[in-house]
C-alpha cells in the first residue's frame, strides 16, 4: 500500500479516479462530495441518476488531483482506481468491477472473505478490502447509512487525504451529534478494515486515465415512429420476462422480516400497508383471507409491517453475519 507521502507526489502529477456503488437512501453520492470537500486540491464529482427510488442501484464518481487541468471533465470515471461498494447485494446486480485498472483496489461493506470475493468477481488482477460496514453503522448511526464507513476503509488503503480532513468536512456537512457520530464510525472502519493485497496483482498505473472505446450510434436507426410505443420496455415475453415481479428487490432492504404464525391474528394490517404486495395470503375453507408468510424475495425490509402489528408477530433479523478475513493484517 502506498503511503501518505507517495500518494501526495502522485496527485502532483496525475488523477485518481474514485467509483461509488451504493443503493437510493445510502448515501453514495454524499461520499462522492465529501471526498471533494476533504481534499486539499482539485476535484470533481458527479451522480449517475436514472429513474432511482429507495433501494435501487446507484453510481456516482470522485476525480482528485493537485494538478487543476486533470478533472477538467465531467464525465463518468470509466476506469477506477478504486472502487467502494456500500451494499454487497450489489455484487450480483452490478458489474463493480467495470474498469477497474489493474493493481486497483476494491472495497466493499460485507461480511465475506476476499478469497471468496475473488472467486464471486472473477479477477485475481486487483486488491480487496473488506469492512463490515452495516453493523458498524447499525451499531454507532442507528440505522443503514455506510458511506462514511466506506470513506474510512478507503483511507486505509488509499491515502489521498487524512481521517482528520474528512472529519472537518463532515463537521462543515453534518452538525452536533449526527458529526460526532460519523466521525467515530470512519475512525472504527479505518481500524477494522480487512486489507488483501493480491500476490499476482501489478502495482497500479497512475499515469493512465482511459476510458471505454466510445460506443457512438451509426446512421439511419429508425426514428420515433417506427420505434415500439412502450419505447424501452419489453413488450414480448419471448425477448424478456414481463414484470416486476422478476426483480429481485428483497436484495435491496439490510433486514430479513420474521412472521410468527403463533402470534398471527390475520387482522390484515400488514398486508394493507405493504408497498410491494410481499405480504402472503390466501383464502381459507371458511372462504376468509389467512396470512400464510412474508415474500422475502420482494421484500425490502422497509419496516412498515414491523411498526404496524399490534400483536409484534412480525420481527426482524440482519441479513449480514459476523464478518470474515482471508488474510488479517
Amino acid at each position: 500500500m502506498l503511503t501518505p507521502e507517495q500518494m501526495k507526489e502522485i496527485l502532483n502529477e496525475n488523477v485518481i479516479n474514485l467509483r461509488f456503488h451504493a443503493r437510493g437512501g445510502q448515501g453514495g453520492v454524499t461520499a462522492s462530495n465529501l471526498c471533494v470537500e476533504a481534499f486539499y486540491g482539485y476535484g470533481v464529482c458527479q451522480p449517475l441518476f436514472g429513474a432511482e427510488r429507495m433501494g435501487s442501484p446507484t453510481e456516482s464518481y470522485v476525480r482528485l488531483s493537485a494538478n487543476e487541468d486533470l478533472v477538467r471533465t465531467n464525465e463518468q470515471v470509466y476506469a477506477p482506481h478504486a472502487v467502494s461498494v456500500l451494499d454487497p447485494s450489489l455484487l450480483g446486480e452490478v458489474d463493480v468491477i467495470a474498469g477497474i485498472a489493474p493493481g486497483g483496489w476494491l472495497i466493499i461493506n460485507t461480511t465475506m472473505d476476499q478469497i471468496t470475493i475473488q472467486e464471486v468477481i472473477g479477477r485475481k488482477d486487483i486488491n480487496i478490502a473488506t469492512i463490515d460496514a452495516l453493523n458498524i453503522a447499525m451499531e454507532i448511526l442507528g440505522r443503514n447509512i455506510t458511506n462514511t464507513i466506506i470513506l474510512g476503509a478507503l483511507l486505509r488503503v488509499m491515502p489521498i487525504f487524512s481521517t482528520d480532513a474528512l472529519a472537518d468536512a463532515i463537521m462543515r456537512r453534518f452538525k452536533g451529534e449526527v458529526a460526532s457520530k460519523n466521525i467515530a464510525a470512519i475512525k472504527r472502519a479505518y481500524e477494522e478494515t480487512c486489507i488483501y493485497e493480491t500476490p499476482d496483482a501489478p502495482t497500479i498505473d497512475f499515469t493512465t486515465d482511459t476510458k471505454v472505446p466510445w460506443q457512438q450510434v451509426y446512421p439511419g436507426l429508425p426514428g420515433f415512429k417506427e420505434l415500439d410505443d412502450a419505447g424501452v420496455w419489453y413488450c414480448d415475453e419471448d425477448v424478456i420476462e414481463i414484470g416486476s415481479k422478476h426483480v429481485n428487490t428483497g436484495s435491496w432492504g439490510e433486514w430479513d422480516m420474521i412472521w410468527d404464525e403463533e402470534k398471527c391474528t390475520d387482522c390484515a394490517q400488514c398486508w394493507y400497508i405493504c408497498p410491494d404486495f410481499t405480504i402472503i395470503r390466501e383464502k381459507g375453507e371458511d372462504e376468509l383471507w389467512h396470512m400464510k408468510g412474508i415474500d422475502q424475495f420482494h421484500c425490502k425490509s422497509c419496516q412498515n409491517c414491523l411498526e404496524i402489528c399490534p400483536v409484534q408477530a412480525i420481527t426482524k433479523r440482519l441479513k449480514q453475519g459476523p464478518a470474515a478475513c482471508a488474510t488479517p493484517e
